[in-house]
């Protein structure tokens, strides 16, 4: 089996913005066409296939799903893969800002502030969201493949601090 990207699994153009329906549709078509199910009489050889493209169309859609996965397969695609353990080129200020950040969500939950925290925690959601489009941009109108991987560190970060809340 060659290795083909989630995007060309389900016959969709690699770019940031996708249309969820569509991707819907297209795996649950596929998806019927390879369930095990309908293998149950097949050879062994048959079965261990379908289950193979069963898995990969799995692995394939939760990626195109999640707006991050989906982000780290176009960077990867487009020779910048994405090193998670690294804050590469995220600003120091913006490091800074989330460092300040996350102090203040400390100090706000020792003083039991649930009003600050939730306005706090608003703020970072609606943070992660402008990025995400400022991602979208940069994929789907500049193709800045570099800025689309900061912004999307970014929000990996922005993620990683809204379990804060948790």
């Amino acid at each position: 089996m060659a290795a083909m990207s989630p995007f060309e699994i389900f016959g969709l153009k690699p770019q940031f913005r996708i249309d969820k329906q569509k991707l819907d549709e297209k795996y649950f078509e596929i998806q019927k066409k390879v369930h095990p199910d309908r293998f149950a009489s097949a050879s062994d050889a048959e079965k261990r296939v379908a289950q193979q493209w069963a898995t990969l169309i799995n692995d394939a859609y939760q990626k195109l799903s999640d707006p991050i996965q989906r982000g780290k397969v176009l960077c990867a695609l487009r020779g910048h893969p994405i090193d998670e353990d690294s804050s590469g080129s995220i600003s120091e200020e913006f490091l800074f800002e989330q460092l300040e950040r996350r102090e203040a969500i400390a100090d706000a939950k020792g003083a039991g502030d649930t009003t600050e925290l939730a306005v706090m925690k608003k703020a970072i959601e609606k943070e992660k969201d402008e990025l995400l489009n400022e991602v979208a941009d940069a994929f789907d109108v500049k193709s800045d493949v570099s800025l689309a991987a900061e912004d999307l560190k970014k929000v990996m970060f922005l993620n990683r601090q809204l379990l804060d809340f948790e």
